[in-house]
């Protein structure tokens, strides 16, 4: 189809044989990315650089990236699995997570959904599990226990008067200065 709709994108993989400094030399240049930016883009993960483009423009791009020695993909965009129904949801959650963890169908560019019951077992069947939720406004604590304060003895304790020194000086004698009977200078 002539209307269909591309991305280019890219997981910082190198071709074969490229030299890795030289590539990210390349691509720096042709994205005019500073190091923060080649980072993201060298970091593993997918990164989507034009989306929305014709297949002429998308193999451009992946003509470019392949002659500076990188790995990118060109992914037609109408060709995405599509949503499932709402109804088609609701039949998926009533069959077991291992069922359904395998065999959901995947939005692109969306990850699967992670397998949050492995044990498959939901709250509701463990008894510490199950909690409900007060109305709005109503106290969430059932009594206020009150503590006794703790009994401290501070008798011993004392306070200055306000505007005195807290601490006593001691004038102390100065000590005698060095004894330099020993000493002479010599001149050169």
């Amino acid at each position: 189809m002539s209307g269909d709709m591309y991305e280019v994108a890219f997981r910082g993989e190198i071709a074969a044989g490229a030299d890795a400094e030289q590539v990210r030399a390349s691509i720096g240049k042709m994205f005019k990315a500073d190091a923060a930016k080649l980072a993201h883009l060298f970091s593993g993960k997918r990164v989507v650089i034009k989306k929305n483009i014709d297949q002429a423009t998308a193999t451009k791009y992946k003509v470019a990236l392949e002659n500076a020695g990188a790995i990118c993909e060109v992914k037609n965009l109408s060709e995405t699995i599509p949503v499932p129904a709402e109804s088609s949801v609701l039949a998926a959650s009533a069959v077991p997570a291992t069922a359904t963890t395998s065999n959901t169908p995947v939005r692109e560019g969306i990850p699967p959904a992670p397998d949050t019951d492995p044990l498959h077992i939901t709250g509701d069947q463990i008894s510490e599990l199950s909690a409900t939720l007060a109305p709005p406004g109503s106290d969430v604590q059932d009594e206020i226990k009150e503590v006794a304060p703790p009994e401290l003895d501070i008798s011993s304790i004392s306070m200055a008067a306000p505007g005195s020194d807290l601490a006593e000086h001691e004038e102390k004698e100065s000590p005698p200065p060095p004894n330099t009977d020993g000493l002479s200078i010599v001149e050169d």
